[in-house]
């Protein structure tokens, strides 16, 4: 599938410069995140038993699809493969919006694919194509609260318990490419960026609403993923997570509870059935008014942007 890769680099405004939402996909927020297992049904497991996903069914296709504690049918998806990522799903709030996307992704010369086929699993249609660094992307229709989704979610009584998937970040070895990628093409907006010591990016989050980011992207030498991330309620029910998964000898813990500088959101971070990175988190901040909103720079070099509360990541997460 070929993509439009000549988009020219976006600068970043200054300090108190107010940003103007672009014009893009009308990206509203993460639906589902969708991931490739060499055993699907024992991935699917995995996540039931350990990780506090729900059962949502399988398809003819061999993959089998995972529900929070929250609204959206199902928010991880595990599909025939080695590993990876098989597809970032955002959800647009109606037809007529994803009309748009599908119209501004062909003006821009990016080569799209719709699949019109309905079934239990896709109740509408839905638009595919890659960014230029070959991180997969779909669009559908989906809940579109005014709120995130775990603001409009009761708190389960059961831990671990994510709500829904609320961002992916992806390592990127062209950041300025990927960048102008997701602000011109796709609509995202930046929320703030981790710079090196001479100014370059080392992570940049994005956002498509008022949530503080749907994707971040990270510096890397190859592209691919890096982790994905599931909400749960609140601060609370993070330390009920890692309380709970630390009792058990099957999940591997990596990092956390940690607070992190850029988005403050409470974070644990830990791997799946097939090694893919994965991230409960909460009280991720919200951005009102973009209009007035200037995103922020955070340097490397401060600890903060890792953990407010002074840890660091392991070697096994970079």
């Amino acid at each position: 599938m070929s993509v439009d890769t000549h988009a020219a680099s976006s600068p970043i405004p200054q300090a108190g410069e107010p940003v103007a939402k672009p014009k893009g996909l009308g990206i509203h927020r993460t639906g589902h995140v969708a991931l490739f297992s060499p055993d699907p049904a024992a991935s699917a497991e995995f996540a039931v038993r350990h990780l506090g996903f729900r059962h949502a069914g399988h398809d003819d296709h061999g993959r089998h699809y995972l529900a929070g504690h929250g609204p959206d049918a199902y928010s991880l998806v595990y599909s025939p493969g080695t590993s990876g990522l098989e597809a970032i799903s955002y959800i647009v709030t109606d037809d007529a919006a994803l009309e748009e996307a599908g119209a501004a992704l062909i003006r821009a010369g990016i080569a799209v694919t719709r699949d019109d086929d309905i079934s239990p699993f896709h109740p509408g249609p839905t638009l595919r194509f890659t960014t230029p660094a070959g991180h997969p992307v779909e669009l559908r229709t989906g809940f579109a609260p005014d709120v995130p989704v775990a603001a409009s979610t009761r708190r389960p009584a059961v831990a671990p318990a994510p709500i829904a998937s609320d961002h992916v970040v992806v390592r990127t070895a062209d950041m300025a490419r990927e960048i102008a990628y997701a602000t011109s093409k796709l609509g995202l907006m930046e929320t703030s960026r981790i710079e090196l010591p001479d100014g370059s990016p080392l992570m940049v989050f994005l956002r498509g609403s008022k949530l503080y980011h749907c994707l971040a992207l990270a510096q890397a030498d190859v592209d691919g993923l890096h982790h994905v991330q599931f909400t749960v309620k609140d601060g609370a029910a993070v330390l009920e997570a890692f309380e709970a998964m630390s009792k058990d000898d099957d999940v591997e813990i990596l990092w956390g509870p940690v607070r992190h500088g850029p988005g403050h959101n409470v974070a644990l971070y830990f791997r799946d059935h097939v090694g893919h990175i994965m991230e409960f988190s909460s009280e991720e901040e919200t951005i009102l008014d973009d209009e007035n909103y200037s995103p922020m720079r955070w340097s490397g070099g401060d600890p903060r942007s890792a953990d407010e509360w002074g840890t660091f990541p392991p070697e096994s997460f970079k």
